[in-house]
């Protein structure tokens, strides 16, 4: 009998492991969905503390606008997340909608037809104010403002600190989908001052009077897509991995104005020069991009090929070799379903002949 009841007892103890062991997990399954925020460490600098204060937005502004029909907000999560909770009159965009599908380069944006209806259907007007957010530290937001400026179709902002400050400040979110008249919008000139192609790059390497920004992170560094990119980066770029804008990993909340200037002046990038973004995909780029505006480098512009385009090409492309992490190897993400139909392809020499 007593053998008996020890072995009982020892199942009824390893069950109680068990559940000590899941209890943290088991917790998360519960009523509550809401996603899981880290400890803020530090809080978002005023918009007004900038250079640029007309492209930022705290979330006190925007909370005293969330009803303002000038003013569209626009989250860039994913739709689950979204669903679960967002901010009150924010509209959902999927940032994939805004690639192109026919495209040998992953990661560039869609063509004119493609990009006006993803705007369309987000109500937008260029006499709009956009305010941009996502929970991936505002990197997708910051490709949306991107492609807000290129195009022309609306003024926009990027939340500081995102929906995870806005959240921890005890604003309120909501499930409910805001009414949006969809607008249809006209042709406009596009800026190209903000672009740049492979082709203008490849002619200008080792020119002095052009900065080049190499902004993927360390992993993004040795990505290689089960063999379609080389390792290495665009001669003469500087590493600045986009994740050095932000003040504490895991949000959207950016670097203070006394630290984040140094980043780049201390790999010698000057204000008055032109200067060329890139990262793993053009999508990647844009947020080294918008907060280089931020902090008034106002010839800042996005190779939208970025590394997708420059390290798949195998012949005219020059490649500085860098030493890499083991990261995992893997395929570029699944294009969007939903993306728009059209073949916008760059012309560009970069393709491997």
């Amino acid at each position: 009998m007593s053998g008996r009841r020890g072995a009982a007892l020892g199942r009824v103890l390893a069950v109680v492991a068990v559940l000590v062991i899941l209890a943290p997990a088991l917790a998360g399954c519960g009523g509550d969905r809401s996603p899981r925020l880290p400890t803020l460490m530090v809080t978002p600098t005023p918009a007004d503390r900038y250079p640029r204060p007309d492209l930022l937005a705290d979330t006190a502004w925007l909370a005293e606008r969330t009803a303002d029909p000038n003013v569209r907000i626009v989250d860039l999560s994913p739709l689950a997340d979204y669903e679960r909770g967002h901010i009150p009159g924010a509209v959902h965009v999927w940032w994939q909608d805004l690639i192109e599908t026919y495209n040998g380069t992953y990661g560039m944006l869609v063509d004119p037809a493609g990009r006006k209806a993803v705007l369309g259907r987000a109500g937008i007007t260029p006499e709009m104010t956009v305010v941009a957010y996502d929970n991936q530290g505002g990197r997708y937001a910051a490709r949306f403002l991107w492609t807000l400026t290129y195009t022309g179709y609306g003024q926009g902002r990027l939340l500081n600190g995102g929906i995870g400050v806005w959240r921890a400040e005890g604003r309120p979110t909501t499930r409910e989908r805001p009414r949006i008249t969809p607008t249809t919008l006209e042709d406009r000139p596009t800026d190209e001052s903000v672009l740049y192609n492979g082709e203008d790059l490849l002619a200008r390497l080792g020119d002095r009077s052009l900065g080049i920004v190499d902004a993927r992170t360390f992993a993004e560094g040795g990505e290689t897509w089960n063999g379609r990119l080389r390792e290495g980066r665009i001669p003469g770029a500087r590493g600045v991995p986009w994740v050095r804008n932000l003040g504490q990993l895991g949000t959207a909340i950016i670097r203070d104005p006394e630290e984040l200037p140094k980043v780049y002046a201390t790999q010698e990038l000057r204000k008055d020069q032109e200067i060329v973004v890139y990262g793993l995909t053009g999508a990647d780029a844009a947020h080294t991009f918008w907060i280089m505006r931020v902090l008034g480098y106002e010839r800042v512009r996005l190779y939208d090929g970025s590394w997708a385009e420059w390290g798949a090409a195998r012949a005219g492309t020059p490649s500085r070799s860098s030493r890499s992490p083991s990261a995992p190897r893997q395929a570029p993400p699944a294009r969007s379903p939903r993306g728009a139909e059209g073949g916008r392809r760059l012309k560009s020499s970069l393709r491997a002949r």
